[in-house]
């Protein structure tokens, strides 16, 4: 069922200095099969087309000119070596304002009896607009706490080395949705980044509210990234060049 899922993203760096900062984030949640008539009868939202709010396929993941969902499938098969059939549900920040950032959009794929079956992280990265995605074999893990451990393969952050081992975990969607990704350098938990969303409900009433009660999210999101990176600039911290 279609959401929009509110509460706090933090961040915590504990070497090599310590530097923490949280914010409130609201992020829509979507079934890749129903984009358009989510937005349908919204005269300030539009489903691939512009608007004071809206949703456009060539802000996703994959061939732009591909159904989102069969672009996401194509990635599970290549990846997880199964054909994925059933539900996919997209965790994001939609286009606000003419704008559109999203550091990860996270799609959980569920099997026709509504069953776990994978999870996506798509990553994008500023300024260099790249993009990379991660895919979760959930599959035979039983616990609604979904656990991995892989390491880093695509350039994120310049103050974050590449040589990194990751721990993330997911709790299943339902009315909260938790994600926590650690980062490991040289066997040493050195940061985290966590959220935790408690569930709304998404109306014609509740888009509508999106943009007249809150600053846009993607604009906060930008704004926030690079002075954060200011931050860790004045701290000191390690820069890594784009490798």
């Amino acid at each position: 069922m279609n959401a929009i899922y509110e509460g706090t993203l933090k961040h915590t760096r504990t070497k090599p200095k310590k530097h923490a900062f949280e914010y409130q984030i609201r992020l829509l949640y979507l079934d890749l099969d129903n984009l358009k008539g989510v937005f349908s009868d919204n005269f300030f939202w539009s489903y691939n087309r512009f608007n004071f709010g809206c949703f456009l396929r060539s802000d996703y993941f994959g061939n732009k000119k591909t159904n989102l969902k069969k672009s996401i499938q194509d990635e599970i098969r290549k990846e997880l070596h199964f054909n994925h059939q059933g539900k996919i549900y997209l965790l994001t920040s939609p286009r606000y304002f003419g704008y559109c950032f999203n550091p990860v959009s996270f799609y959980y794929c569920f099997n026709t009896k509504n069953k776990l079956e994978a999870i996506v992280s798509h990553i994008t990265n500023t300024p260099w607009n790249e993009n990379h995605a991660y895919v979760h074999d959930c599959r035979n893990i039983k616990r609604p706490i979904k656990t991995f451990e892989f390491s880093k393969s695509f350039h994120v952050s310049p103050f974050m080395p590449m040589d990194i081992q990751y721990q993330w975990s997911f709790k299943e969607p339902g009315q909260e949705i938790a994600v926590s990704m650690n980062n490991i350098h040289d066997k040493q938990h050195i940061f985290n980044a966590s959220m935790r969303l408690q569930k709304k409900p998404l109306t014609t009433q509740s888009l509508t509210f999106l943009l007249l009660k809150f600053p846009p999210e993607t604009f906060k999101t930008i704004f926030s990234i690079y002075w954060q990176a200011l931050c860790l600039k004045i701290k000191g911290i390690a820069f890594f060049s784009h490798p």
